[in-house]
């Protein structure tokens, strides 16, 4: 058997096959044969050209065939009545003699004169038609195919016209042969003009030359080549097959992705369904597959027989995870005997198909596919929290990825139900390196398939750690995983049970601070008139579903007023909660908690209650006289114990005669302790007046005064001097201060006044007596309140210089004296006593407030030694939600207080709050071997090549995801800034080369979750430029100075630099020195070799040893690889490299163009002149003496039959040398130039007949070739199947070449199972190649 080769060029002949010629002669001829047809017309060279004017011209022949219909018509017209005249006239004209007597011209030269004119007309229309397609003006400025045509159909219609007027005998024509003459030379003219029809006629004349050319044979006769061979005589027969498709299988057609859980407990998944795509018609018997470990890179072989699998039935059965395959691309697939298989896999691994076999025991064509089955990826989300959160508490959260790297996360984080989406791509572990990023999965390397540590799980973390600063229901959701292979774990379809579960979903509940202030009121059944009211305010976001802070507790402290403090707790559900004081004392409100939260006290802290006393009135009686009338009714002084105002009433009895009855009831409101009320009766007589039925607002329950007889009062009915108070308005006193009351009187001076000052809380009274008053106008100065409450001061008499004491009853005045001193202190949530903030941002410290509005506070930033660095002041309306805005970080502490009326003081002063900012995010460029800094923010990079890739690697620091902002800068100016989201603590950027110059990347700045675009935009804080610059090296460009030019030396030059014609180069970009590769192709061979110049400059080129070795005949030079010093590497394409020409001659020499070759019948016998033409060649064929005179460097002459022929001599024009090689001291070089011409081998298939054979699909069938010539032979056939493109039906395709080499035999059999028509295209011998030109023409 001889060896198979499917490359069809590949013959051991080389062009030697008849019907081609590698000669330049052969190229020279062609070239001028084709080149006889051009011409000058460019239409020709230029198709599209030519396209367009054969448009325009048809459409100004369309244009105007009205014009020339009614030209004909009215010519026709005209010539009616000429016709007419003649015809009534017929037999006369026929004796009529020509217009121009014989006499002076004969009939005969007349006719060759009316023909001569004709062909004139002609030939000057061809002068017009040849200028008119070199785009010159025609005569008479027509210069278009219409005015072309219209000039020669009014000269040609005008010459048929009146040629019958001159009676020449046999050029005298009727009308309608006119007319047909007319329009018959009027479509010749459309015919020239027409610009295909002309390129039309030239291809046709070139045509007819190429076939049938004759050439020079080696008998020294003009043969035609295309007559000599007749492949038909050389390859016999055809074999056609006929044979259903080809059973192949593939792997996971479809691309899926497929991965297995690492446990079953959230999807019931143990084995996935895998297909594989099947074309045959045949059952499937067994199928191996090839199975390598993940983690032990194992290889297993694994085999299936039927049992194994399930043939897919439906494209339900069918796992789908794309929209490749449709219900009707499945039915379609099933009409051409494809179908699917589900194969379970159970482990992880790489698969790969190794053998498939069918019933019929043939193995299935496997197309190269393989498929990673990996852990299904995971996520995990942890928080290291309480479920309930406070404001001011940290979430502290965790997202734990498990999946092939890189991958990406899509998770949801929702707030008080507000949702915010977060997808973060392209994760993956700290310097992980994985055929995935930079590839598809299923374009994997042999090296990837041996190592599959990268199709391992992976584990990224994303760690959230920020201050909470919004109530409600706090969410953390895994939306979706994607691994670096495609698989998809969607989360969305399950249930938020199912996900919390499996830790996918973490929540946990967030609660705002709750607020509480102290209030009182009066409670007549209270033991102490009083109840104690907590108002809790907290606003709890309705994201929590119902979960409420309630209860809530408060703590409350009682100081006694001997000083026992006692504590109790309260727990309400409502926002008010309400008891009654039970005993006197400070009541404090020392905290307050929810069921969650610690709380805050806003508004009043303590409230002083006091035991009540009853009501007492005591009743003096006076009578009032008058010093004429004596008594005329009873002033009563009444004095009370309690808390005013009070409610008495006073009831009139008139005594008569020993009885008594009820006159009248007196209803009366004191509003102080001192009233007085005067009682006059209208009517004379004895009255009794009698007090009783005595409340105020404490005791509200009438009580009746006894002794009755201490109450009652009889009289019978028979201008002083005065006080009273200027201003009666309330007084307002702080603690421990005193008040002067102007008081004025009236009178005659000196007054005595007498006054008491009441302890409301107590009842205790202080009775005072002023003397020597010589002023009407005094001020009373009371003493320092040591204790606070109400006071009233009460004027109980005056008396003047007559010694008449008046008694005062004019109204009291009230003073309250505030209990408390206005306190402040700073108010710090669970002894939370740092915050942090964002730098540039405000920070708000909570301040607790007691006193009354509004407020003034003055505080300061210290140091830690409490020095002071600056002081402010801020007012506060109310002491609810106090706080102190502040921007510096530092320490603080409160100085002093004041509220309305009272200076208060600081609880605590000597403690501090701190205010500390977030660290803001940074980055640090790392550095590696490849980077080098210059300063902090500024560092260079090594110098690479345009087209490498090359990343800055940076250290990110803060708390992520972060968020960088970049810009990159080319060498030409073009700047374009990027922003890219980073989930991790590492970051690389790609730094592009595809321009030679400097790239300068400017990271711009870093945000993260505390620090975000916004704040930095706002406050203007910004981290600073980072700079890192990387030069790109340009790719060396070098190209020849004369690309294209021939440089001509002899042989005998070779190795003298001074000789040789210099070749230069010319340097495009690169550095000094380079290192160039050329490539030096040998026409004479066919060879090519590659010579490799180093230390090369602009400069300096050795161009000495391209010449080097160079033997005879051309030599094509390429650049083919060019090298610099900075180890940048250009690789020309052949498109890009220029060449140069080296052509080597010697004097008159001859040699056969390729010594090496044999020549058979149709060759192209090619020998190599060296010297100046022509050339004088004697030689012999066949023993037959024959010469020929050249005038090019080639001898050639086709090999028309076999033989052998040898030369004898030659000799050029300018040595006259003539080299004899029939000298014996010539026999070596006469051999060399000898050569034997062989005949051409034949193949036969089936034995010369063109057979047609069915087989069944697994069948084979065998081609039989036969041989005839000499052994070895090669053999190159093709098998073919009709085309079923429409444009080209009836010519077969050619689907396969097979060759065949070494066949030692005259027959050669191949068997197949494949269809299509095998035909022989090529065969050749131990000598000679002969090739189907009937196959190749059909």
């Amino acid at each position: 058997m001889g060896m198979h080769s499917s490359n069809f060029e590949e013959t051991p002949r080389g062009n030697h096959w008849i019907g081609t010629s590698t000669s330049s002669h052969s190229r020279y001829r062609d070239s001028m044969l084709s080149s006889r047809f051009q011409g000058n017309d460019d239409s020709i060279l230029n198709p599209g050209s030519t396209r367009r004017k054969n448009f325009n011209s048809n459409n100004d022949i369309r244009q105007n065939s009205n014009d020339e219909t009614n030209i004909n018509n009215n010519n026709h017209n005209n010539s009616n009545d000429h016709d007419n005249n003649r015809n009534r006239n017929y037999n006369y004209i026929s004796n009529v003699q020509p217009l121009i007597s014989t006499e002076v011209i004969e009939v005969s030269k007349q006719r060759s004169l009316a023909i001569l004119i004709f062909f004139l007309i002609q030939l000057y229309k061809v002068y017009d038609l040849v200028l008119l397609k070199s785009n010159i003006a025609v005569s008479g400025g027509f210069t278009s195919n219409f005015g072309f045509l219209l000039k020669y159909l009014i000269i040609d219609s005008c010459y048929f016209y009146f040629l019958p007027s001159f009676n020449i005998p046999t050029l005298t024509f009727k009308t309608w042969t006119i007319t047909l003459q007319i329009m018959s030379i009027f479509m010749f003219n459309i015919f020239l003009t027409n610009d295909h029809e002309w390129i039309f006629l030239s291809t046709i004349i070139a045509t007819w030359k190429k076939y049938n050319t004759k050439e020079l044979s080696v008998t020294g006769d003009s043969i035609n080549q295309r007559k000599l061979y007749d492949s038909s005589s050389h390859f016999k027969g055809a074999l056609t097959i006929k044979i259903l498709p080809e059973n192949t299988a593939m792997l996971n057609p479809l691309q899926n992705s497929y991965c297995l859980p690492f446990d079953d407990s959230l999807f019931q998944i143990s084995t996935v369904n895998v297909p594989i795509r099947i074309n045959s018609t045949a059952d499937i018997k067994f199928i191996q597959l090839e199975h390598r470990d993940i983690f032990t890179n194992e290889v297993e072989l694994k085999n299936l027989t039927k049992k194994d699998w399930k043939t897919v039935k439906s494209l339900d059965d069918l796992t789908l995870m794309n929209k490749k395959m449709t219900a009707e691309k499945f039915r379609q697939e099933a009409d051409k005997s494809i179908k699917y298989l589900n194969i379970p896999v159970k482990e992880l691994g790489l698969y790969q198909i190794k053998k498939i076999v069918d019933s019929n025991d043939f193995n299935l064509k496997i197309y190269n596919s393989h498929l990673v089955v990996a852990q299904c990826p995971t996520a995990r989300i942890q928080g290291a929290g309480l479920e309930n959160r406070c404001i001011g508490d940290s979430d502290k959260v965790s997202i734990e990825i498990d999946a092939v790297a890189p991958l990406q996360l899509s998770y949801v984080k929702i707030i008080d139900g507000v949702e915010y989406s977060y997808f973060d791509k392209n994760l993956q572990p700290e310097s992980f390196k994985s055929p995935l990023q930079k590839s598809k999965k299923d374009v994997l390397s042999k090296a990837d398939m041996e190592n599959l540590f990268w199709a391992r799980n992976q584990e990224v973390v994303i760690d959230f750690d920020t201050v909470i600063n919004q109530a409600g229901k706090h969410i953390y959701k895994v939306s979706s995983i994607i691994d670096g292979l495609g698989n998809v774990m969607d989360l969305k379809q399950f249930s938020p049970d199912v996900l919390e579960e499996f830790e996918y979903n973490y929540d946990f509940n967030v609660h705002s601070i709750p607020r509480a202030t102290l209030d009182e009121k009066v409670d007549p059944k209270s033991p102490t008139k009083r109840t104690i009211v907590i108002n809790f305010i907290n606003e709890e976001p309705k994201s929590l579903n119902g979960i409420s802070s309630k209860p809530y507790m408060a703590k409350i402290e009682v100081t006694s007023p001997e000083g026992t403090k006692s504590y109790f707790n309260i727990t309400s559900r409502f926002s008010k909660y309400e008891f009654e004081a039970e005993v006197p004392g400070t009541y404090t409100l020392q905290s307050v908690y929810s069921n969650f939260c610690p709380g805050v006290v806003a508004g009043k802290t303590s409230l002083i209650v006091s035991q009540p006393i009853a009501p007492k009135l005591t009743v003096d009686a006076k009578p009032i006289l008058d010093q004429c009338l004596g008594q005329i009714g009873l002033d009563f002084e009444l004095t009370f114990t309690g808390l005013p105002p009070f409610n008495f009433e006073a009831k009139i009895y008139k005594l008569h005669e020993g009885t008594k009855k009820l006159f009248e009831t007196k209803k009366y409101v004191s509003p102080s302790t001192r009233y007085q009320i005067s009682y006059n009766p209208k009517v004379e007589g004895n009255y009794e007046i009698v007090f009783d039925n005595l409340s105020n607002e404490v005791f509200t329950d009438a009580i009746n005064l006894t002794p009755i007889k201490d109450y009652s009062f009889e009289t019978t009915m028979r201008v002083k001097p005065g006080a009273v108070f200027q201003n009666r308005s309330e007084k307002q006193l702080c603690l421990n201060d005193g008040v002067d009351i102007p008081v004025m009187f009236k009178g005659e001076p000196p007054f005595t006044l007498n006054y008491d000052l009441i302890e409301i809380f107590s009842n205790k009274r202080k009775s005072f007596n002023i003397e020597d008053i010589d002023s009407f106008n005094y001020k009373i100065k009371t003493p320092e309140f040591k204790m606070g409450g109400e006071y009233i001061l009460s004027l109980i008499s005056v008396k003047d210089l007559s010694g008449c004491v008046a008694p005062l009853t004019d109204a009291d005045i009230r003073i309250k004296v505030r209990r408390d001193i206005p306190t402040a202190s700073m108010n710090f949530l669970d002894n939370m006593k740092t915050l942090n903030i964002n730098e540039g941002s405000i920070a708000t410290i909570p301040i607790k407030l007691s006193g009354e509005s509004p407020f003034t506070i003055k505080y300061a930033q210290v140091d830690k030694n409490s020095g002071i660095l600056e002081s402010f002041e801020e007012k506060f309306h109310s002491n609810y939600n106090s706080v102190i805005k502040v921007r510096k970080q530092g320490y603080y502490k409160l100085l002093e207080v004041r509220d309305v009326s009272c200076k208060g003081k600081i609880i605590d002063s000597d403690k501090l709050f701190r205010i500390n900012f977030f660290k803001k995010p940074s980055y640090e460029v790392l550095e590696k071997l490849s980077i080098k800094t210059i300063t902090k923010k500024s560092f260079v990079k090594d110098p690479v090549c345009e087209g490498a890739s090359s990343s800055v690697d940076l250290a990110l620091s803060g708390s992520p995801p972060f968020t960088l902002l970049y810009e990159i800068i080319s060498p030409s100016g073009v700047s374009s800034e990027k922003k890219t989201q980073i989930a991790t603590k590492y970051a690389s950027i790609k730094v592009p080369s595809d321009q030679n110059g400097e790239y300068t990347i400017k990271i711009k700045d870093i945000f993260d979750s505390n620090y975000g675009e916004s704040n930095m935009n706002i406050y203007n804080q910004k981290s600073g430029e980072t700079i890192i610059k990387q030069y790109v090296n340009a790719i060396p460009k070098v190209n020849f100075a004369n690309a294209g030019k021939t440089f001509r030396t002899c042989i005998t030059n070779i190795g003298q630099k001074d000789m040789l014609a210099p070749i230069n180069l010319r340097v495009s970009e690169g550095a000094d020195t380079f290192i160039i590769t050329f490539n030096v192709y040998h026409e004479s061979t066919g060879r090519a070799e590659k010579i490799i110049i180093d230390n090369v400059t602009a400069d300096d080129f050795r161009f000495e040893m391209l010449y080097k070795d160079l033997g005879l005949g051309s030599h094509d030079i390429t650049i083919e690889k060019i090298e610099d010093v900075n180890g940048c590497v250009n690789i020309l394409s052949e498109s890009e490299s220029n060449h140069v020409f080296i052509k080597i001659t010697d004097a008159p020499k001859i040699q056969l163009l390729d010594p090496s070759a044999t020549y058979c019948v149709g060759d192209y016998i090619s020998y190599q002149l060296s010297g100046s033409s022509p050339f004088l060649i004697r030689y012999d064929f066949n023993g037959i003496q024959l010469k020929t005179k050249e005038q090019t460097s080639q001898f050639v002459r086709l090999a028309s039959e076999a033989g052998s022929i040898s030369i004898n001599s030659i000799s050029d024009s300018t040595s006259q040398c003539l080299v004899d090689f029939m000298l014996p001291s010539k026999k070596k070089e006469a051999e060399r130039l000898s050569l034997v011409i062989h005949p051409l081998p034949s193949v036969t298939v089936s034995q010369g007949e063109y057979l047609i054979e069915d087989i069944h699909e697994g069948d084979q069938a065998e081609v039989i070739f036969s041989f005839e010539g000499t052994p070895p032979f090669s053999l190159t056939f093709v098998r073919t199947e009709e085309n079923l493109n429409t444009n080209v039906r009836g010519k077969p395709q050619i689907v396969e070449t097979h060759k065949v080499t070494d066949i030692y035999e005259f027959e050669y059999r191949v068997k197949t199972s494949l269809q299509g028509t095998y035909e022989a295209i090529e065969v050749s011998d131990a000598y000679c190649m002969a090739k189907n030109d009937a196959f190749f023409l059909s």
